[in-house]
């Protein structure tokens, strides 16, 4: 990947984060305060509700755009890329879903009596389903198939 291109997606993926610092202290309530510099129109005030939605979809809109300006330059989304775009995607849901959870909530045992998967106890520490192991075990496991694409690019098993 180039150095421009790199350069760009790390801007992006800056702005992300100062964004989630940004947003991970509204609260439901806050949602109606209302940008005063923006001007009233059929649609109503600007709230910060608003403005989030317009985020939003100002991104897909332009994502559309993206992806057809690729197919039009004879540089369509390729299946490592598509990948990689579900990947980002599922793990920004994941993150997402941790949001507003208290360090107290992450221990809870969450099992309800059922097995949750392959996550095994560890003996004296927390219940064995919690949703901090549940999502180490989705980190772990990455970390794992990762290695087993590092180790396929290398030649083989070690």
């Amino acid at each position: 990947m180039d150095t421009e291109v790199r350069k760009l997606i790390a801007k992006v993926e800056a702005q992300r984060r100062e964004a989630m610092d940004l947003l991970l202290s509204l609260t439901d309530e806050q949602l109606a305060l209302p940008y005063t510099n923006a001007p009233q129109g059929e649609e109503g005030p600007f709230t910060i509700r608003r403005v989030l939605h317009r985020i939003e979809t100002h991104h897909r809109d332009h994502i559309q755009h993206l992806l057809k300006v690729r197919r039009n330059i004879g540089k369509p989304v390729d299946e490592t890329t598509r990948a990689l775009i579900e990947m980002q995607a599922a793990r920004a849901e994941m993150i997402a879903s941790l949001i507003g959870l208290s360090d107290d909530d992450l221990r809870i045992d969450v099992s309800e009596g059922n097995a949750l998967g392959n996550l095994q106890p560890r003996a004296g520490q927390e219940p064995e389903y919690t949703i901090k192991r549940i999502v180490e075990h989705v980190v772990d496991m990455e970390e794992m198939r990762l290695g087993h694409i590092r180790q396929a690019l290398e030649g083989g098993a070690r």
